[in-house]
């Protein structure tokens, strides 16, 4: 015969266990090993139906709190990771109804494997953050010849010399190549341009682009009196006239 015993109102309970699990660290698949001791204690009765099961409950809801700090440390920061958990446990841990309170205090472990693993995965960053440094180094070089006026097109034109007189009419192949050269020459100004912090000194690179790239006169006289046009929009060629461009104010 099964008895069921009614629940007892007004009283608290209080259990200690502890358990174990795994918990992934910032370094994606490393986990650290985790030692849980806890404690739970059940309020007082409230509306929302009793805990059938309180010892999963409050398993998973450590499972829960621990893997989101575990989630931000590096595997080799254990007593990082362990101070960081331990801290947010000790302000206790509660369900969303408030019907159980924990306590509970971790120890974390991290395997040798996965320290070999988080060794090696240091040795493969510090590699390749060294080629991508020197590859900076060398593509800045790059830029600043060829952003050299003048050595910029004698260096481009050498580079490409096998191609230029290997056959063919080489007065066709050199204005090809430099022409080439002219293309890259006006995106890395315009990157250069787009990069500018200034908006004052943006927006006389992109004025100055704009009349740089004018070849005919008609356009030239269009675009001179579209922007006289702006500035009067703006007040700027009125208040210049207030103030006395010819000797100040009369």
């Amino acid at each position: 015969m099964i008895r069921v015993f009614p629940w007892p109102k007004g009283r608290r309970f209080t259990y200690r266990r502890s358990f174990s699990t795994s918990l992934e660290s910032k370094d994606r698949g490393l986990h650290y090993y985790a030692t849980i001791r806890y404690r739970w204690t059940l309020n007082n009765p409230s509306p929302v139906p009793r805990l059938l099961a309180p010892d999963a409950l409050v398993r998973h809801l450590l499972r829960e709190r621990m893997a989101d700090i575990a989630r931000t440390c590096r595997i080799l920061d254990r007593d990082a990771a362990q101070d960081a958990i331990n801290a947010a446990l000790g302000q206790g841990v509660q369900d969303d109804e408030h019907r159980v309170r924990i306590e509970a205090h971790v120890q974390l472990r991290v395997p040798k494997s996965e320290k070999t693993v988080a060794l090696q995965r240091i040795d493969e960053e510090t590699a390749i953050r060294t080629a991508h440094a020197r590859e900076t180094v060398e593509l800045d070089l790059l830029l600043s010849r060829l952003t050299d006026p003048a050595l910029g097109p004698v260096w481009w034109v050498t580079r490409y010399a096998d191609l230029q007189f290997a056959a063919g009419d080489p007065e066709k192949k050199i204005k090809s190549v430099l022409a080439a050269f002219n293309e890259l020459r006006n995106v890395l100004h315009s990157a250069e341009v787009d990069r500018t912090p200034d908006l004052q000194l943006l927006v006389r690179l992109k004025i100055h682009e704009v009349f740089s790239a004018i070849q005919d006169e008609r356009s030239l006289l269009f675009a001179m009196e579209l922007m006289n046009r702006i500035l009067d929009h703006m007040g700027v060629r009125q208040y210049e006239n207030t103030t006395g461009l010819n000797g100040g104010k009369k």
